[in-house]
């Protein structure tokens, strides 16, 4: 595999949390620039306050253009989109915070069927997770959106800093980057339906660097899913043998290689959740047992990003105190440099992401990216 294919292959194992996250209300789109109506309001305080109890019901479409320059060329990746209903339920306030939880109906969608068991399997397991956001719109996840809400209240043209955490498609990393952003007031008003403003804002830099790393628990296996190696470091060193015979992760069972793939690329190559558990069943001397290895990451490198046109637009309801709707486009690209020498990494049944690479530097690889969501 070269490191096309590999980079190629690694899209949408991050892409899938970024979506979920996004759809949280917090990673829109980019639409016409549509006005509000009613009498203009000469100052607001913007705060986040959804009626308890009450589920929200949003309308997105996600929209993903691919491109890869190899060999002194641009080959187009194609392009990859979904529609669907995203539920967001306010569960319980706890002083200025809310927990909320989601559920996400997929429509429409060009993706073929492993993406999209990826994206549902990723769905499921954040559908059990609260996300607590607080009163200025700040949420304790990654690949969030925050708006950052002042303090104070503001008039319209008024502009403030807040920050966000970077996530994007292609970005493998422990601990992703910190941007800052810039936003902006556009217009507020009051009508017979309520109170109404514009936000619009945009990253404060182009650029951001960071480590490539991938989820490890410090196995090779062949094709057949027998043990063939261990690194001596690892947790799994020590509980698995050399000759085992991997049956399931986390009680998922694989027998082919592409079985194999995807479940390492659902519970072991992601690496933001580096120190939790996996449960890997082994058959050793014809008896089956669950070993819990604990997962690390590897670094392979850093990647650059380039941050090109990364404009969002939000209409938030201030009387109700959420958003209604969200529009962002942005054009990411990333380069990717590698180690000199290529460290232990997993191999389950013949994958390896990223060995294979043909330079040191490959990219870059851009992402178009348009989201819109409306509250229905």
């Amino acid at each position: 595999m070269d490191v096309t294919q590999a980079v190629k292959r690694a899209m949408f194992k991050f892409q899938c949390v970024l979506m979920i996250c996004s759809l949280c209300g917090l990673s829109g789109c980019r639409k016409s620039s549509d006005t509000l109506k009613g009498k203009p309001l000469n100052e607001v305080l913007l705060r986040y306050t959804p009626q308890v109890g009450k589920n929200n019901e949003y309308k997105y479409f996600m929209s993903l253009d691919k491109k890869f320059y190899n060999q002194g060329k641009w080959k187009s990746e194609g392009n990859e989109r979904l529609d669907g209903v995203l539920s967001i339920k306010t569960i319980e306030q706890n002083g200025s915070d809310y927990s909320t939880k989601f559920d996400i109906k997929t429509g429409n969608s060009n993706l073929n069927k492993e993406k999209m068991d990826i994206m549902e399997d990723k769905a499921e397991a954040a559908m059990a997770m609260d996300v607590n956001i607080s009163d200025r719109y700040v949420f304790d996840k990654y690949g969030t959106d925050n708006l950052c809400f002042p303090d104070q209240p503001i008039s319209p043209g008024t502009e403030w800093e807040g920050e966000r955490i970077f996530y994007s498609g292609d970005l493998a990393t422990v601990n992703p980057p910190a941007l800052r952003m810039s936003y902006r007031l556009t217009q507020a008003v009051e009508n017979k339906d309520g109170r109404f403003c514009v936000i619009e804002s945009k990253p404060l830099t182009t650029k951001v660097e960071c480590l490539l790393q991938i989820g490890q628990l410090g196995i090779k296996c062949d094709a057949a899913g027998k043990v063939t190696a261990i690194r001596q470091d690892s947790d799994a060193q020590g509980k698995i043998k050399v000759g085992d015979i991997l049956v399931a992760v986390n009680g998922q069972k694989a027998v082919t290689s592409g079985e194999w793939n995807i479940l390492y690329e659902r519970y072991i190559e992601r690496p933001d959740n580096a120190g939790s558990n996996i449960v890997l069943t082994v058959r050793r001397d014809e008896w089956m047992q669950d070993i819990n290895v604990r997962k690390s990451f590897v670094t392979l490198g850093t990647v650059e990003i380039t941050i090109k046109d990364a404009l969002r637009k939000v209409i938030f309801d201030i009387t109700k105190g959420i958003i209604i709707s969200d529009e962002s486009s942005s054009e990411f690209s990333f380069i990717y440099n590698f180690l000199d020498e290529f460290p232990f990494v997993d191999n389950f049944a013949g994958f390896v992401p990223f060995k294979d690479r043909a330079k040191t530097k490959a990219g870059p690889r851009v992402y178009n990216d348009q989201t819109r969501m409306k509250l229905l």
